[in-house]
């Protein structure tokens, strides 16, 4: 709710008077949330809000938060037509207790705003939990909620997507077959490997793959960041699975030292967060470009990335 608000009013970078004293007031709120110190009967003279003022109640700054958007399109007296809020990497979400109350709290207040809409977006499978609790036929949106799946480029669409973008960056044909199969066709990595990439070379298959495992770190960059922020039994987990490539839940659970309901809570959250896939009882990692980052440490080092 605080990152919500706060992004949120961090928006209105607007002249008009009546804008500015409502993102001051709201300031003032922020600083008071992060405190634990919640007083906003200044704020609700403003809005007309129902809003909190003990330390304790969620279900009114929910509340708030939530009105919040559409209160601002119609105090902007037709300055601003509407709110548009994107959540990105949502599958995150499942990291809270109860990430289907966050997605019910929101559809039920959307369904109530003429102006404000959310976009979610994230790297995760369409067969992913997160999605099915956001938008299945059982989640907060039940398929109502407006689907668009992204699949990588193929082969001939890579070949005319860096010509148009990067026509400076010449390859050979197998220079271009390999810098296919690096980047699986994903744009986030044909721009991030292109950024590395010198006009100045011819790229045949070789080049590519020198320069592929030499510039890993920083195409993976987001990869890395998020190998940082897990525990080591969820290290323990993806790193197994890379070293077998896949797994069921037997062999997987033979080849762990934690419990079989360490392993089973671990995966859930892996999941969640877009790094593990579940399909016809197989267990791997999703993302291939995370699989040659562990595979190349564990090449150069003789152990995986702590």
């Amino acid at each position: 709710m605080q990152a919500l608000l706060e992004n949120m009013n961090n928006s209105l970078r607007n002249d008009d008077d009546t804008l500015k004293k409502i993102q001051n007031s709201i300031k003032d709120i922020i600083l008071q949330i992060k405190n634990k110190e919640y007083d906003f009967k200044d704020a609700g003279n403003i809005f007309g809000v129902g809003i909190p003022d003990t330390t304790d109640d969620y279900q009114k700054l929910s509340k708030f938060v939530m009105e919040y958007p559409q209160k601002i399109v119609d105090s902007s007296k037709g300055k601003i037509k509407g709110f548009v809020i994107v959540i990105d990497e949502f599958q995150f979400i499942g990291e809270l207790e109860s990430p289907e109350a966050f997605f019910w709290l929101i559809r039920s207040f959307t369904q109530k705003q003429d102006n404000v809409s959310y976009i979610f977006t994230g790297s995760t499978s369409t067969t992913s939990e997160m999605v099915s609790k956001l938008n299945g036929i059982n989640g907060a949106f039940g398929n109502r909620m407006i689907q668009f799946n992204l699949d990588p480029f193929t082969k001939e669409k890579t070949r005319n997507y860096l010509k148009e973008k990067v026509n400076e960056i010449k390859f050979t044909d197998d220079g271009l077959e390999r810098f296919y199969k690096c980047t699986r066709g994903y744009p986030a990595y044909i721009n991030s490997f292109c950024n590395m990439m010198s006009s100045s070379i011819l790229y045949d298959e070789n080049k590519v793959i020198n320069e592929f495992y030499q510039k890993l770190e920083q195409i993976a960059v987001k990869w890395i960041t998020i190998w940082s922020s897990l525990s080591n039994q969820e290290k323990d987990i993806i790193s197994t699975l890379v070293e077998n490539k896949s797994l069921k839940w037997n062999e997987l659970i033979k080849k762990l030292d934690f419990s079989e309901s360490t392993v089973r809570k671990n995966l859930i959250k892996l999941k969640n967060k877009g790094l593990i896939r579940h399909h016809n009882k197989i267990y791997k990692v999703e993302d291939h470009m995370l699989s040659s980052w562990l595979k190349n440490e564990k090449d150069k080092n003789g152990f995986y990335p702590s």
